[in-house]
């Protein structure tokens, strides 16, 4: 074997080790992406509203859309409709009540990473049981929605830079989503954003999808 070939295997080694890298850096993206949805979806369930919103970024052109109730934008706007009291006027406290229940469960994500390595967007299902405490009784509910989130990478960290989500039903769980497809959302509502209808069962609409078809590529 000759030097130029053993440097050729050497460049070819580099390569592949270099490849390997990335792929092993993507994959672990794509972990920590996941660890921040779930961990979004574990603090809803007692709307612990000040470990939510420290998973957002502070970058000017951080969002969060829910159904209708509009684009809030940049991190302080995000943290003030996160505010219990805001939400749930009628309970007349400031966080959640111990018969509060909000179980939101990501499934099915799908996360796609930019070739920057920087930023990512996520589809995903969020399968929901709730209880919401009445002024004669606690109701249970059921629901289900879409996510399409948009996440960026700081100093290290993944953050959610856009969180974007499309309930599909919310319904009493005694009557269904057949019956009673949506409740509406507690959430205050600003100016609609200009892009965007809010559509729920059974009106047969499709959230866009971030990504395009991974076998027909359209």
């Amino acid at each position: 074997m000759t030097v130029a070939d053993l440097e050729a295997k050497v460049e070819a080694l580099s390569k592949s080790i270099k490849k390997l890298e990335k792929q092993a850096q993507a994959q672990a993206d794509i972990e920590a992406i996941k660890k921040l949805q779930r961990s979004y979806g574990f603090y809803l369930e007692h709307w612990q509203e000040d470990e939510i919103v420290e998973l957002f970024s502070r970058s000017p052109d951080v969002q969060l859309e829910i159904n209708d109730t509009g684009c809030f934008k940049g991190w302080e706007a995000i943290r003030d409709s996160f505010n219990f009291a805001d939400h749930y006027t009628a309970y007349g406290v400031k966080k959640a009540p111990g018969e509060f229940l909000h179980i939101l469960m990501p499934l099915a994500g799908i996360v796609d990473l930019d070739k920057n390595g920087k930023t990512a967007k996520g589809r995903w299902y969020g399968f929901f049981l709730g209880a919401m405490p009445r002024p004669v009784k606690t109701e249970a509910l059921i629901g289900c929605g879409i996510w399409e989130n948009e996440y960026v990478k700081e100093n290290g960290i993944w953050k959610f830079k856009k969180l974007f989500w499309n309930d599909i039903f919310c319904s009493p769980l005694n009557e269904g989503w057949v019956k009673n497809p949506f409740l509406g959302h507690p959430m205050k509502t600003i100016a609609s954003s200009p892009d965007y209808h809010f559509q729920h069962y059974p009106s047969g609409f499709i959230f866009p999808y971030h990504y395009k078809n991974p076998v027909t590529g359209k």
